[in-house]
């Protein structure tokens, strides 16, 4: 008796195919879900502490008793700390001692000019309602980098630079100041 190749037709091959399609979409499912895990953790980096900024920050709270910078929280990709308002200190004072921080760590002013914005820092005894802030950007540049050159230098941009930026907000909101720090890699 010989045996012959019947070739599925009908809701046998319906069935092989809808298979296949779920499976492809399956595989594109799983590759979406990567793709966006590996961009939400690069972005969630931008609101992580360098240590250098934790330990300028211990530092100035062992040289400023009366004027403690307390960590609050991690809230839109800024990390944030409160200061007391105290009448000792204006809010000039405040803004110069945390640029200055910035700047002992190597980082340059990119604009002169400090801006005023809003933002939302995390209250503790408030909603969280738009603050008076100051804000301000440095960057750093990272020598001694492979395979890297630095954007927007044009022609003579030199390989092994790369740069980092960092915004500092400084936000009003009695008894407190708020200070937070974005770090862009």
């Amino acid at each position: 008796m010989k045996f012959r190749h019947v070739r599925a037709e009908g809701p046998a091959r319906v069935d092989r195919q809808s298979w296949r399609a779920w499976v492809i979409a399956g595989v594109g499912y799983g590759f979406s879900l990567a793709a966006i895990a590996l961009f939400a953790h690069n972005d969630c980096g931008a609101a992580s502490i360098p240590a250098w900024l934790d330990d300028a920050i211990t530092e100035w709270n062992e040289q400023n008793e009366d004027i403690q910078i307390q960590f609050v929280d991690i809230k839109d990709s800024y990390v944030w700390y409160m200061i007391p308002d105290t009448p000792e200190i204006g809010h000039k004072d405040i803004r110069e001692s945390i640029y200055q921080i910035v700047l002992e760590h190597g980082y340059k002013v990119t604009d002169e000019e400090e801006r005023v914005t809003t933002a939302k820092p995390p209250s503790q005894d408030s909603p969280h309602k738009a603050k008076k802030c100051w804000t301000r950007s440095f960057v750093l540049d990272i020598e001694n980098m492979s395979n890297t050159t630095a954007a927007g230098r044009g022609g003579g941009a030199r390989p092994g630079l790369r740069q980092r930026m960092l915004t500092s907000l400084v936000c009003e909101d009695r008894p407190y100041w708020f200070t937070g720090f974005r770090i862009l890699q």
